[in-house]
Parts: structure tokens; C-alpha cells; sequence
């Protein structure tokens, strides 16, 4: 690839003696020779791009001076055949590249193609200098480079922002100052492992900022060694990796949630299937139709366990999908009511309700909402003694419908309530029993079934005596905004019985 060479010369004999001599070498020069400043500048308002800038120093119209001021950082070298030291040191200060003496002979043409190459060398080299310089100083990771006495002589901006320190509080220190201090603490090591995604480890350090604080970096280093081998420098690359380990901390505790949901599900089914696999036996004692009385009570509780548990498993895995949109939700609960009658009027507990006046939309599936509402109200209705009240309340905000079943019965630890919505636990405790016809996941259902909504399922425990199970639903888009109407309890209410509601 030939040079673009820009060559001034107002001297005619010389200006043929180095075309000549460009000829006679045959150097890879594309050469453009003017005499003047004044055709050094129209030639270089049409033409763009020159690699380097021959100039004499004494021209007809100005100097090599004018010339350089025209070029601007093009390489120039400044030939002439007068002037000394003091011309020599002028150039240098203002940027020529070098500086050579004619001869009568023109012996100074056979120096020029090795000062030629040099100069653009050096030019290309300046080029990647400043090009590594800027993605040095505007990459996001911390660069600091310190000397073979390892003291910092050049830190970026980013090293500046991540570790607090201006330039000139940092640069002449030992690079120790950014460890860790070994005496920290016996449980934090300044070096540690890290553990990323696709199992991929790495090593990581402890660095300290300018105001005392430690955080993780991932740290890479590049030696210089100059041309003797000598090591001159060391390039060091920074990067905080706090949120990094956050996230793999993050990941490790749901891992570990995950394993330990799993055993739990491998248990609870363990569980189930050995319960459902022991031989059923009515009662050992009576007669033959209280025997097989017994017997299809027995076989009636496995087959619930087993269809509550195998709708545990098919909303666990997704299989079961909600049907949503906007409903009535007065209908469902008075079909509640209704359904679960029967159970309440043989265990003597008293049903109420307290619902708005007006007609309350909520959004959602429909079925598995009554089937939600369903679970708690059985489970209110079996766990309270003979003679309480169970009583479905409604309360209504701008955003949201809470439904909350609340119950007279003695009092139950509330942790001990919310125990039973965790589905698996709740499996694992109950096998255990000896009632098993008293058997229930009705709360880990009904939890399960609320959360696929978005919704919040809870307990609460009155301070007196008595539970609630409350869950919330929420409106359809278009009246969560609407004004709230009053309620007005119905069959007492929970206001006429003095309930304290949980929900507010």
C-alpha cells in the first residue's frame, strides 16, 4: 500500500531530485509536490487523508511552521538547508517529527525513507495508543495500572467512581491500600470462589474503597514487560461483582427451597400411597352391617385423600387453567352456604353471612372461587365445636374484594393455622393421626386455588376466642375505581356479634 506523501519544496531542482529519487528507489510513495503555502493549502482543501507531510522550512510565502498549522496532527518532517539548533528545537516543540539538514549533495534524501517509515510507524502507533487510551478510560470496569514497585501511576473514570478516589489521592500509592485487611474478620476471606450460571466457577477477591467498605471483585491482571523482559507495569481490570453475587446467593437459597420442596412433595406422596395401599378393615367389633358400615366409611376417606391429593398434584403442576372473568359474587357465596348446610346443621353450627347490599363483581374462575370459599367454610364447619357460629363476611375497597370466614370456636395458635395451608406439611402431620377420617387438605386447596388468582390467603386468631380465614379477590378493571357502597349485615351480621374484623 503506498504512502500519501504531501511534498513542499519551492526550489525546482530540488523538488526534481526527490521525484527522482522516489523513482530510482522505487519507494511506495503517492507524492503531491507544491511549492508555497498558499498551493499546500488549496491542494489540501481538495484532497484529504495524507500520511505524511514533507516540508522545507523557508518558503517563499511563509514557513514549515505555516505548513504545520495547515496539517495538523499529519506527521511532518522539516527539511532545510539553513538554520540551526534553535530552528531544530522549535520544530520539535511544535509537534514536526523530525528534523533534516540538506546537503549539497542531497545526501539527506538516502535518510528519508527510514524517517518516513518511522514517522507514520509512530503515527499508527499513536493512533492505538489513543484508541486503547479511550476504551481504558470510558470502558465500565475498573482499570488501575501500577509500576514494577507496584505503586498506581494511572487509574479511569470508572476506577474513580466504584472505589471513591480522585486521581491524585490514589495515583503514587501502594495498590495494597484497596485489599481487604487480613485481620478483617476469620469468616471473610479476601479470596473466594464464585459459583455462576451453567456451573461455571471462578475466583473472586474482597477490595476495599477510599471510605472503608469491602465488596466483591472478579480481578484480572496483564504484565509489561519492556524489551529486555524486564516487568515494567501491570494492568489490572476491575469489576464489581455485587449484584452477581447476590443473584448466585439468590439462586443457591431457591435451589435449596426447590430440594426441599421436592422431598417434601417425595414424602408427602411416599406418604399417601403407603397409606392407600394398607388393607381397609371396618370395625373389628359389632355386627355384619356395622362391619360393612365401617368398611365403606374406610374406603370413602382413602378415596378423598387420594382425590384431593391427585388435585393438589394437577394444580402444582399447571394442568388445572383458570376460566376467568367478571362474576357475581353474592351467587357463589350463598351456593356455599347452601352446600355446606347440611355438614353444619349435623354438627349443630349456625350459618351466616354478611354480603353488601348491592351487587359485587369480582374477576376470576368462577368455579374454583366456589371451590376455595367451599374449603374454608367446611373446614370452619368440622374444626369448631357443637353450638358455634360460622359466618362469611365481605368487605369491599377500592381495588379488591376480602372475604373472610370467621368462626366462635376455641382459639387456635394462628402459625398453627397457617401451618395447615402449607400443603405438604400438612400431609406429612395428618397421616400421622389416628382419625384419619378427620383427614383434610380443604386449607392447602383453597390456598392454592386463591394464589393462581394473584390473590393473599391468611389467618388470624381472635384475642378472645375464635379464628378467621381470610382471602382477597379483585375487581373487575372497570370498578376498581367505582365509590365503595355501605354493608349491611345479614343474620346478625358481624357487626351485631360483635366480631372484630381481621381484615381491616
Amino acid at each position: 500500500m503506498a504512502y500519501k506523501i504531501l511534498f513542499i519544496e519551492d526550489n525546482k531542482i530540488d523538488q526534481a531530485a526527490f521525484e527522482r529519487f522516489v523513482q530510482e528507489q522505487q519507494l511506495a510513495y503517492d507524492c503531491t509536490v507544491v511549492g508555497s503555502v498558499r498551493e499546500a493549502r488549496d491542494v489540501l482543501s481538495e484532497q484529504h487523508g495524507f500520511d505524511l507531510v514533507i516540508s522545507d522550512y523557508l518558503l517563499q510565502d511563509g514557513t514549515a511552521f505555516d505548513i504545520m498549522k495547515l496539517v495538523g496532527d499529519t506527521p511532518t518532517i522539516i527539511v532545510t538547508g539553513t538554520g540551526g539548533e534553535e530552528i531544530a528545537v522549535k520544530a520539535w516543540k511544535s509537534g514536526a517529527y523530525d528534523y533534516l539538514i540538506k546537503d549539497i549533495d542531497r545526501g539527506y534524501l538516502q535518510a528519508l525513507p527510514i524517517t518516513v517509515e518511522n514517522a507514520i510507524k509512530h503515527r499508527n502507533a499513536e493512533k492505538k495508543l489513543h484508541l486503547l487510551s479511550g476504551a481504558v478510560r470510558s470502558t465500565s470496569d475498573s482499570v488501575y495500572i501500577t509500576d514494577a514497585d507496584d505503586r498506581i501511576i494511572f487509574v479511569n473514570k470508572a476506577f474513580s467512581d466504584t472505589y471513591g478516589y480522585k486521581d491524585e489521592e490514589i495515583v503514587g500509592k501502594q495498590s495494597n491500600v484497596l485489599w481487604m485487611p487480613r485481620e478483617r474478620s476469620a469468616q471473610t476471606r479476601c479470596v473466594f470462589q464464585t459459583q455462576g450460571l451453567g456451573g461455571v466457577c471462578g475466583v473472586a477477591f474482597y477490595h476495599r474503597r477510599k471510605d472503608g467498605s469491602i465488596f466483591p471483585v472478579s480481578l484480572s491482571r496483564s504484565i509489561i514487560n519492556d524489551v529486555g523482559g524486564n516487568k515494567i507495569a501491570v494492568v489490572a481490570t476491575a469489576r464489581d461483582i455485587t449484584e452477581r453475587i447476590f443473584v448466585e446467593d439468590e439462586l443457591r437459597r431457591a435451589n435449596l427451597a426447590l430440594k426441599q420442596q421436592n422431598k417434601l412433595r417425595t414424602e408427602a406422596t411416599i406418604g399417601v400411597l403407603r397409606f392407600a395401599s394398607q388393607p381397609l378393615a371396618g370395625t373389628s367389633s359389632g355386627t355384619g352391617q356395622q362391619y360393612e358400615d365401617g368398611l365403606w366409611h374406610a374406603r370413602d376417606t382413602v378415596q378423598r385423600i387420594l382425590a384431593d391429593f391427585v388435585y393438589i398434584l394437577q394444580l402444582d403442576a399447571g394442568e388445572r387453567q383458570l376460566e376467568q372473568r367478571d362474576f357475581e359474587l353474592g351467587f357463589v357465596v350463598s351456593q356455599v352456604i347452601e352446600s355446606v348446610s347440611p355438614l353444619a346443621s349435623n354438627r349443630d353450627i349456625q350459618l351466616k353471612c354478611s354480603m353488601p347490599e348491592h351487587e359485587l363483581l369480582v374477576y376470576g374462575d368462577r368455579d374454583k372461587i366456589r371451590q376455595a370459599l367451599d374449603r374454608l367454610v367446611t373446614f370452619s364447619v368440622g374444626s369448631c365445636p357443637p353450638g358455634s357460629c360460622v359466618e362469611v363476611g365481605v368487605h369491599e375497597k377500592a381495588a379488591e374484594v376480602t372475604v373472610a370466614v370467621n368462626e366462635d370456636g376455641s382459639r387456635l395458635e394462628t402459625h398453627r393455622i397457617n401451618q395447615m395451608f402449607d400443603c405438604y406439611h400438612c400431609i406429612k402431620e395428618q397421616l400421622g393421626a389416628e382419625r384419619l377420617e378427620q383427614f383434610s387438605l380443604d386449607l392447602p386447596i383453597a390456598k392454592m386455588l386463591v394464589e393462581m388468582h394473584g390473590g393473599s390467603i391468611w389467618a388470624a386468631s381472635k384475642a378472645g376466642q375464635g379464628n378467621s380465614l381470610c382471602f382477597t379477590l379483585s375487581k373487575p378493571p372497570a370498578e376498581q375505581t367505582a365509590p365503595v357502597a355501605a354493608e349491611k349485615p345479614a343474620g346478625g351480621g358481624l357487626k351485631a356479634r360483635g366480631w372484630e374484623k381481621p381484615w381491616l
